[in-house]
């Protein structure tokens, strides 16, 4: 990341700090590195925290970690404005770190105050480097999974169609946050099908949430192989008119609720059952989590210019799922492409089943 990119994250903390009466706040949740370091913050990918953490103060900036890994965040990650701060892998990180009602932190912490919510809602809002970063990151898992797509065979288990997808993400530098797939005889069972060694047979669904340097995109691809029967069509259809309802709800100024509720409507609209709707969540914010958190019918949170938003309806064994950013009047995709068949619905080009 660069310095200015950094600088103006930390212009935003600064009056922040000075609105809440704080000296610094400590960031400790990889999410929130990731997103004012600008670049890889974690170990094992399983853990909510760090390898390191983050005091920003008003005029600066400090890098508290281990020796393990201090060469690498210095060569690698870091942007050159931190100051480090190095301790032994042995001795934990806590000491070197402000303590007290004057220092802010991500999380529920006794010995600070938690201003988690306040981080969060200055990490969503995406400023313009980001934004070039996250349609750069769009492109590449969008080409990653439909060049997988299009290369598996219906005799190819689930597993085997998880690590074509994993090759083709790793050979673009992005990193399998989630990467699910399922097969025909899974697809209708399972809302979240992590991969098995069932066969595919005749209908794949391959969904990835990739990562570079924090950001993440999600997106979701199916292929059919041989002609689709008319009910599958028809509701490919129906679920790609619930996702417009979500889509066209998605304006600037309104609630994330307000999109939920267009899109939970349409559910009924297409003939879908009344509750379809509650058999799986239905999207929400993203950006350096897969999710912040899902959106439903009371999620008051505005939707604002540069927010990023993951809409991913789904019914009767299908999902349509691609990754958009708030503009100031309405919002653009960053992830799909030309070389995916595609219909068009409410106007916008969206993706269609890959028949084989």
């Amino acid at each position: 990341m660069s310095q200015a990119e950094q600088r103006e994250k930390r212009a935003r903390i600064k009056a922040l700090l000075l609105e809440k009466g704080l000296e610094a706040v400590v960031l400790r949740k990889g999410a929130n590195v990731a997103w004012i370091i600008g670049g890889r913050a974690h170990i094992p990918t399983t853990l909510e925290l760090s390898c390191m953490d983050v005091i920003v103060y008003p005029d600066r900036i400090v890098v508290v970690t281990n020796k393990i890994e201090a060469e690498r965040l210095k060569d690698e990650e870091l942007s050159g404005d931190e100051e480090l701060i190095v301790v032994n892998w042995f001795e934990g990180r806590d000491g070197q770190l402000p303590k007290g009602p004057k220092i802010g932190v991500d999380g529920v912490d006794s010995e600070r105050t938690n201003i988690q919510g306040e981080i969060e809602n200055l990490r969503r809002k995406l400023n313009e480097f980001e934004v070039a970063r996250l349609k750069e990151i769009g492109r590449d898992a969008t080409e990653a999974l439909e060049d997988a797509m299009l290369d598996i065979d219906s005799e190819d288990n689930e597993v085997e169609v998880a690590g074509e997808i994993a090759e083709e993400l790793w050979e673009r530098n992005l990193e399998p946050v989630v990467l699910l797939v399922a097969g025909e005889d899974r697809v209708k069972k399972y809302r979240h099908p992590l991969p098995t060694t069932s066969k595919v047979g005749n209908l794949a669904m391959g969904v990835i949430c990739a990562r570079r340097k924090g950001l993440i995109a999600s997106v979701t691809r199916l292929v059919h192989f041989g002609e689709l029967s008319s009910e599958l069509r028809e509701n490919y259809e129906k679920l790609l008119n619930v996702e417009a309802a979500f889509l066209s709800g998605t304006i600037p100024g309104t609630t994330l609720a307000e999109a939920f509720k267009a899109g939970q409507v349409e559910y009924l609209k297409q003939g879908f059952d009344r509750d379809e709707w509650t058999n799986h969540h239905q999207g929400g914010p993203t950006g350096y989590l897969p999710r912040d958190f899902t959106a439903h019918e009371k999620t008051n949170q505005l939707i604002e210019a540069g927010n990023a938003i993951a809409w991913n309806p789904s019914a009767a064994g299908l999902k349509v799922e691609d990754t958009l950013v708030v503009t100031e009047s309405d919002f653009d995709f960053v992830t799909g492409s030309k070389e995916w068949p595609s219909l068009k619905t409410a106007g916008r080009s969206r993706p269609d089943i890959a028949i084989r």
